[in-house]
């Protein structure tokens, strides 16, 4: 990206008084780009084997975005398989943080999962790895500092469910607390009720809902009983009564 100022002046001949920003590549390629470099950054503190790894991948979806554009249908067959080793990848660099207690880079490998994840989204491929995805979207939502910050994590969690919805939606493992499609789902519910936001609390309550009918009363006598901190807003605290009175 190059940034080319107007000449001084304002006489004949001059260009409008604004920058104008000259961009290479589309958003999406942007962004690829993007991980790359964000990558690069964390260097020696990630696990040089798994880190190479990534790279390498990072690479392959860098060239494809170059080849075929940033959004839309890759040809071929390899991106599913290449998104499946980046976010294992990132799986086991997240491991490698939390076993070293390092809060900085656990922050880094989550954003490159998260950042992984848009890739697919934009390219409409399939998302098969997806705790290491849900426990990036929990970090994310859980350092949120504003209800902005919040509203964009609902945002994003939105997108990554209805995107792995196709894969997950069956919900099979029921016998596992752990489950990605779970936690996606308490998680999108808990950080709807952190943006004391009504629309988007009955949104992600209706989506607990339809996805884990038989756990929904649980989370909701949970979440009511957290709910009488006086901290926590009254009419966040009445919804979440409300909900839980349903199941009753």
């Amino acid at each position: 990206m190059g940034v080319f100022p107007p000449p001084a002046g304002t006489g004949p001949g001059a260009l409008p008084m604004n920058v104008k920003t000259i961009h290479f590549g589309d958003e999406g390629q942007a962004a690829t780009a993007a991980l790359l470099r964000r990558l690069d950054a964390a260097g020696e503190r990630l696990d040089p084997a798994w880190a190479g790894e990534l790279h390498r991948v990072l690479e392959t979806l860098d060239a494809l975005d170059r080849r075929h554009g940033g959004t839309g249908p890759v040809p071929g067959g390899e991106a599913p398989d290449l998104v499946d080793a980046a976010l294992t990848a990132t799986a086991h660099l997240e491991n490698d943080a939390r076993r070293a207690r390092d809060d900085a880079i656990l922050v880094e490998v989550a954003e490159l999962a998260i950042g992984v994840a848009l890739w697919a989204i934009r390219h409409d491929v399939a998302l098969r790895v997806v705790e290491p995805l849900a426990n990036a979207l929990a970090l994310r939502s859980n350092a949120a500092a504003s209800k902005q910050e919040l509203a964009a994590v609902f945002g994003l969690m939105q997108g990554v469910i209805a995107h792995v919805a196709p894969g997950l939606g069956a919900d099979l493992e029921r016998s596992n607390p752990e489950r990605p499609w779970r936690i996606l789902h308490a998680n999108f519910a808990i950080t709807a009720i952190r943006t004391e936001d009504p629309a988007l609390m009955d949104h992600a309550f209706d989506a607990l809902d339809r996805a884990l009918p038989d756990e929904r009363a649980g989370f909701y006598g949970e979440a009511l009983a957290l709910a009488m901190n006086p901290r926590v807003a009254p009419a966040v605290r009445e919804r979440i009564e409300a909900r839980h009175g349903k199941q009753s």
